[in-house]
């Protein structure tokens, strides 16, 4: 009891002027009962805390080798009371079916494929290598309507994978353009010092050259219905129908003037920005023209003396599209307009020409490093890594460390 206690106590056992009155008396006793509760409870939570630090620091015994770094620990070691982020749950799996087995993969790797998946049905899905047989490092360059796709090594082979999947096989071919492919040749643009020519090997083994005079190897090359289209380094089209010899310039003993921008058979589309100025659609088993429209929207007159404008186009038979300052856009080929807008395309890598590629409904923009997927139909777009290429139903693009596949309808 501290001194203002035994003071209390004294008045009351023997009160000045006599008697205290008894509601007094029981207030002064509650207050120094209720101050007698809280020291108590307030001593208590001391001892505790006093228990808590004991526990939490624990003691370190020297060993008899008197070494100061070496300790013992003699009590539990207190769990940390700051606080920790939550641990990160794991990506909920996807289980994908392939030809050759399942694969399950987190939902990251699979979202461009989930995004195909709620676009179109995906089907005959396949994984390519992204290394030939051999070894060598494989990207592929086309895409044919049955499925074939033909890429080069870093050393310029050039190999050959399609809709069984697998590695890659060479082909025992150099070369560094004019890829393409159909089901009865292989087709590809063949340097021979400064000159170059369009190589295409028959089912049987036969090799033919079937560029009429040369073919220009900066020039695109499309293979559609059997038929082979490029360009000559005087920048005339030509066409050949398969490996049976060298084809013939477009438009016969009038060659029709014109860039060759993109083939969907029977049909080349040619423009003329300088005198013309228009895009012209070439029936090639007619050799003859089937339409004429103005030039593309973005794709600009030409005026002597300045430099030709880049830009790129292809074709199906729905639609032809197109990119000229950095915008891809597309006409419907049965009724021709208008245009429609996709949206702007990332600028090509250094030292790479972007291409655009088709199918029945899809189109891919390649930039190097970057591919970009568009649909026409629901005007979404998706952004891959490398390579992705769409002919017919046919759609290739890149997953994780290996190539994919598929149907796409």
């Amino acid at each position: 009891m501290d001194d203002l206690e035994r003071r209390l106590g004294a008045l009351l056992s023997d009160p000045p002027g006599g008697e205290v009155p008894p509601e007094l008396a029981g207030r002064i006793r509650r207050a120094v009962a209720a101050r007698r509760r809280s020291r108590r409870a307030i001593g208590l939570a001391a001892a505790a805390c006093a228990a808590a630090v004991v526990v939490a620091v624990p003691l370190a015994v020297r060993t008899g080798n008197a070494d100061p770094a070496t300790t013992a620990n003699l009590s539990p070691t207190a769990a940390p009371t700051e606080a920790r982020p939550r641990p990160s749950m794991p990506a909920p799996a996807v289980t994908v079916t392939v030809t050759g087995g399942t694969i399950i993969a987190g939902s990251a790797s699979v979202r461009f494929e989930e995004m195909l998946r709620g676009l179109m049905t995906v089907s005959d899905l396949v994984e390519i290598d992204a290394r030939t047989a051999s070894g060598e490092p494989f990207v592929p360059a086309t895409l044919g309507r049955d499925g074939t796709v033909l890429g080069t090594t870093p050393g310029g082979q050039v190999a050959e994978a399609g809709p069984d999947g697998g590695a890659p096989k060479e082909l025992g071919i150099s070369a560094r353009s004019g890829l393409g492919s159909d089901a009865a040749f292989r087709t590809w643009t063949q340097r021979d010092g400064s000159a170059a020519g369009q190589r295409c090997r028959a089912a049987d083994g036969t090799t033919h050259t079937v560029s009429p005079q040369g073919a220009d190897p900066g020039a695109p090359v499309w293979v559609d219905g059997g038929v082979i289209v490029g360009s000559d380094v005087m920048r005339r089209p030509w066409m050949a129908k398969g490996c049976s010899g060298p084809g013939t310039v477009v438009g016969g003993a009038g060659p029709l003037t014109g860039d060759a921008v993109a083939f969907s058979y029977p049909y080349l589309f040619t423009t003329e920005p300088a005198n013309d100025k228009v895009l012209r659609v070439i029936d090639v088993e007619r050799g003859s023209v089937a339409a004429e429209h103005p030039l593309p929207e973005g794709v600009l007159p030409h005026s002597m003396g300045e430099p030709d404008q880049k830009w790129y186009a292809a074709a199906s038979g729905q639609r032809f599209a197109w990119v000229a300052g950095n915008m891809l856009r597309w006409v419907p080929r049965d009724t021709w307009g208008p245009a429609s807008t996709l949206g702007s395309v990332p600028p090509p890598d250094k030292g790479v020409t972007p291409w655009l590629t088709a199918g029945n409904r899809l189109i891919t923009y390649n930039a190097g490093g970057t591919s970009i997927l568009f649909d026409p139909v629901t005007g979404q777009r998706r952004k891959n890594p490398e390579v992705m290429l769409a002919a017919g139903d046919w759609l290739l693009w890149k997953h994780d460390d290996r190539y994919r596949l598929a149907r796409v309808r």
